[in-house]
């Protein structure tokens, strides 16, 4: 097998537009991929680990992150049209986040904060996933912002077939035609219940497969990027939303727009799966980067570190518990670790008394809470009338 340069020059078409291919059973060929994806995968791996070991303030913490959640829905959202810049992106987020604004009446920044709901509430997506799930999705990031198509409603016979634009405004695709995006749907959501391919060559796959078949008449381009993102954190790339990936995938989109033609006209996924991992890759350097310029382990001692680490994978403890994280150190000794772990934005305490417990920090968890006590409101109010037009049409 030839190696790679990440030379994407030569994966071009002959001729626009490029026709989706009907597949049966998805995917249609073997995937070959050259000796430098299996470098690059253990590379975003282990970055994605050093990002879970790193212990910062909540308040730095909450900087960074709402900078990448800004940038990769900035980034989704305008090649998409959305006018709002950057800044204000950030600042929408921050509103969102910090002071829980959910609904505005400004159609470009409602679309924001469909994107940002997202992120902070993964129960409506768990596996396995269905053509509902998506349907869910899309309803998501369409609600108060569309009304023509229905937000979650898949295109049909009184809808036009679809195609997706490049950047010069001509046809790239001609998509799925309306009559089989219910069977395609139903096939490549099956395939990802037993993918047999890592992480981020599933997530790659499917989200090209999602933007072939076009199911939507409008969104489809903001809908298949965030399963995308859903599909990398659930299968195992816990820190993806701290990258700025949409940057790298996007700030080229002639390039990104030529790929998925190529993929479309060739069915040779390579070309594109390693786009999208030397993308990935580049945001998981850049956010290491960033995060690790706040880490605080470097300012603490062995067992403030211990302490600190393990209270980020338990999340809730007490003083007792944390003793007995530590060999040959008492409790009093441990409760001043935890006093100083909570004095630096670390930690958090609630209560005074001998069953005091402690937090690691969750600078999102007022907005998490919220969101999810959103969620549960809107689920019962669909069970209780009968279940909305998203699920009713469910036949799968």
């Amino acid at each position: 097998m030839t190696s790679f340069n990440g030379d994407y020059s030569q994966y071009t078409v002959k001729g626009y537009p490029v026709r989706h291919r009907k597949k049966e059973c998805f995917p249609p060929v073997a995937i070959r991929l050259p000796p430098e994806y299996r470098a690059i995968m253990n590379e975003i791996r282990t970055l994605d680990q050093s990002l879970d070991r790193m212990i910062l303030g909540a308040d730095d913490y909450l900087q960074l992150a709402e900078e990448a959640y800004a940038s990769n829905i900035h980034w989704s959202v305008h090649l998409e049209g959305n006018p709002l810049t950057e800044d204000q992106v950030r600042e929408t987020t921050r509103r969102f986040t910090r002071h829980l604004q959910k609904e505005t009446s400004n159609g470009p920044t409602q679309k924001i904060l469909n994107h940002l709901y997202t992120l902070f509430d993964s129960t409506p997506f768990a596996f396995p996933w269905t053509v509902n799930t998506v349907k869910k999705v899309h309803a998501l990031l369409m609600k108060g912002v569309e009304t023509d198509p229905t937000p979650g409603q898949m295109r049909d016979e009184t809808e036009k077939d679809a195609a997706t634009y490049g950047p010069d405004g001509a046809g790239y695709f001609i998509a799925c035609p309306w009559s089989s995006v219910a069977e395609e749907m139903r096939n490549l959501t099956d395939w990802l219940a037993s993918s047999p391919y890592d992480e981020l060559i599933t997530a790659t796959l499917f989200f090209h497969e999602f933007e072939s078949i076009h199911p939507f008449l409008d969104g489809n381009g903001r809908t298949g990027r965030t399963l995308f993102q859903l599909l990398l954190q659930m299968l195992g790339l816990r820190n993806c939303r701290l990258c700025k990936f949409e940057y790298e995938m996007l700030r080229d989109r002639e390039r990104y727009y030529t790929l998925l033609a190529y993929t479309d006209s060739s069915q040779d996924y390579m070309p594109f799966i390693m786009y999208t991992a030397e993308a990935v890759l580049r945001a998981y350097k850049e956010a290491a980067e960033r995060f690790s310029a706040k880490d605080r382990v470097k300012d603490l001692d062995e067992v403030s570190k211990i302490l600190a680490r393990q209270a980020k994978k338990v999340r809730c403890f007490t003083v007792a518990e944390a003793t007995s994280w530590i060999t040959g150190l008492g409790s009093e000794a441990v409760r001043s670790r935890l006093g100083a772990l909570t004095s630096a934005g670390i930690l958090t305490k609630e209560g005074n008394t001998r069953a005091s417990r402690y937090f690691f920090r969750d600078p999102f968890a007022a907005v998490k809470t919220a969101v999810t006590g959103i969620t549960a409101e809107n689920n019962l109010r669909s069970s209780v009338s009968g279940g909305a037009a998203v699920d009713r049409s469910e036949k799968n």
